[in-house]
């Protein structure tokens, strides 16, 4: 990915602003009290500056999101999309100036006043002698917000002023007129969500022990780095839970890397991860790549019974950089996301609403890591198959309702269509008796699984959820099922609803099975019916049964508190 660093920013820490002062006046800068044309709320003396007018202020966690157009707030319903609490920002101020301009240096402050009555103010000061540019963070006047100190809160104003430090003499030698030198024109929300968002994921590193193949895959400090990073720039978030699972053992050729995706999802199961966390395999692979996959997922939809689909993979190679980019893409798969189309390298399954052409990001990203900023011209949607790519505003938006929607459950379980309380009226756990706990095993319902692609065996399990949300196996278009014999009698006939990886390359059954045949006992004989009304015969015992601890569920867990 190609950017553009600011090296003034980078050697003070974009994150470490200038001037800070808490507890003073809305309009008094911590830096500056030069005289007057204006009077702040203090009384203090400002001098704004002339011949320079402000065209937009931007906030930016990954991607711009727009909170001001000259001196007019940019509400909600206005905005490209949502900024996130404790996650670190970056404003920025664009402007032109007039001809004549006399160049010098300008003061630019932002001015921050929270919930609680205490103010912030940041302050940057640079020498400008045209327009601004947006492709450094020198051209712009540019502020960091810090969520370590508190900066980024719910409820929270802004405004911001561009002001003279020579009590205006060289504007007035000039001649230069007043235009919009505070943006907006009063404080204003700037619009941080209340909600937590969090991102949960557990790597999964393999020992790949076959013939003359015996390699296990680097989880490093500094490989994991790269990869948690770009997963905490790209996803709308304020914090990457993770952890790496000790090497799983694959002792049989790797031909197809959707093929671990079963053995992958039945781990999870057996594990009894919550339904918002991600399972991602790292396969050791030099070349980064499987029969030229580098990365393949499930892509989910947002239901609580749909965590055994939450699973994804990468081929690990020698390019860890590039391997971090197909955990990001991946894992935006399993966050319900579709392709997005791009002329240089075109995907199955592209998204028909994505609205930027040719997969461009539309709006300028900024990597709250790297401190970094991605060009909208140049780069494409991190769910292309373009280089280089960063993340649009549109995938911005598709990710926090899905990163929204998942991390409610830690907070408060579901009861019905929304996330109610307990019993007592109360958050936190409910009671084992309480409707919110029989609901979660409710979505913990066993099921039967299999993975059906080219190049490998099928791989059949025994799991736990639910159907997909809006999913109907009994649908006049829905004509697999599954038939279950016993000594050549049939047993039971389970409708069944097929999934496809992102890339169409494996096909993923679900079906509900009754919980008396959770361990299908007496069942020997297995009988896929597909869409063709072909017929596909196996014998039961390579179905791979639960291995749940003591029969433990989803709700026993969320008692014993997960």
């Amino acid at each position: 990915m190609s950017a553009m660093v600011s090296p003034r920013l980078r050697s003070l820490s974009l994150f470490a602003p200038l001037c800070l002062l808490a507890g003073s006046a809305l309009t008094l800068s911590a830096c500056n009290s030069d005289p007057v044309t204006a009077v702040s709320e203090d009384g203090e003396p400002i001098y704004p500056a002339l011949g320079i007018d402000i065209l937009s202020v931007e906030a930016n966690q990954g991607t711009a999101i727009y909170v001001a157009e000259g001196d007019a707030w940019v509400g909600g319903s206005g905005r490209l999309g949502a900024l996130i609490k404790d996650r670190d920002t970056l404003v920025r101020v664009h402007y032109s100036v007039d001809e004549g301009f006399e160049p010098r240096e300008i003061e630019g402050r932002l001015l921050l006043r929270y919930e609680d009555g205490s103010t912030v103010v940041l302050d940057d000061r640079h020498f400008v002698d045209g327009d601004s540019t947006p492709n450094t963070l020198d051209g712009t006047f540019s502020f960091g917000l810090e969520a370590a100190k508190g900066h980024i809160q719910p409820n929270m104003t802004f405004k911001v002023e561009l002001v003279e430090i020579d009590e205006g003499q060289a504007a007035a030698k000039a001649k230069l007129d007043e235009h919009i030198w505070a943006s907006p024109a009063e404080p204003k929300l700037l619009g941080i969500q209340g909600d937590p968002m969090e991102l949960k994921i557990v790597f999964v590193p393999y020992h790949h022990l076959y013939e003359g193949i015996d390699r296990t895959t680097d989880t490093s400090p500094e490989n994991m780095a790269l990869i948690v990073d770009l997963l905490m720039e790209l996803n709308p978030v304020s914090e990457v839970t993770w952890e790496v699972h000790e090497p799983i053992l694959w002792d049989k050729p790797m031909e197809n890397l959707g093929s671990v995706l079963g053995p992958l999802s039945a781990l999870r199961d057996n594990e009894l991860a919550f339904p918002n966390v991600y399972y991602h395999a790292l396969f050791p692979v030099p070349e980064g790549h499987v029969d030229y996959v580098g990365g393949i997922a499930q892509v989910p939809g947002g239901g609580l019974g749909e965590g055994n689909e939450r699973v994804s993979a990468t081929a690990m190679g020698n390019n860890v950089r590039r391997a971090a980019e197909i955990v990001a893409h991946e894992v935006g798969h399993n966050a319900g996301q579709l392709h997005v189309f791009c002329m240089a390298a075109v995907a199955e399954n592209t998204d028909p609403n994505y609205p930027y052409d040719d997969g461009r990001i539309g709006h300028w990203g900024f990597g709250i890591r790297s401190l970094e900023l991605y060009d909208p011209d140049t780069h494409r949607d991190y769910m292309s198959y373009c280089d280089p790519s960063w993340v649009s505003s549109y995938s911005w938006g598709k990710s926090f309702v899905r990163a929204q929607r998942l991390t409610s459950w830690d907070y408060e379980l579901p009861q019905g269509e929304h996330f109610g309380e307990d019993e007592e009226g109360g958050g936190g756990t409910p009671a084992p008796s309480s409707p919110d706990m029989q609901l979660l095993a409710d979505y913990d319902e066993p099921l039967l699984l299999a993975t059906i692609g080219p190049d490998t065996e099928d791989y059949w399990w025994v799991g736990h959820g639910t159907l997909p949300e809006g999913s109907d196996p009994y649908a006049v278009d829905n004509r697999h099922s599954i038939e279950l014999r016993a000594g050549g009698e049939l047993v039971d006939v389970l409708p069944a609803v097929v999934h496809y990886t992102n890339d169409f390359s494996m096909a993923w059954l679900i079906a509900e099975l009754p919980e008396a045949l959770e361990d299908l006992d007496g069942v020997d004989t297995i009988v896929r019916v597909d869409d063709l009304g072909e017929v596909h015969s196996l014998d039961a015992s390579v179905v791979h049964l639960s291995q749940r601890p003591e029969g433990l569920g989803l709700a026993d867990v969320a008692q014993l508190g997960r």
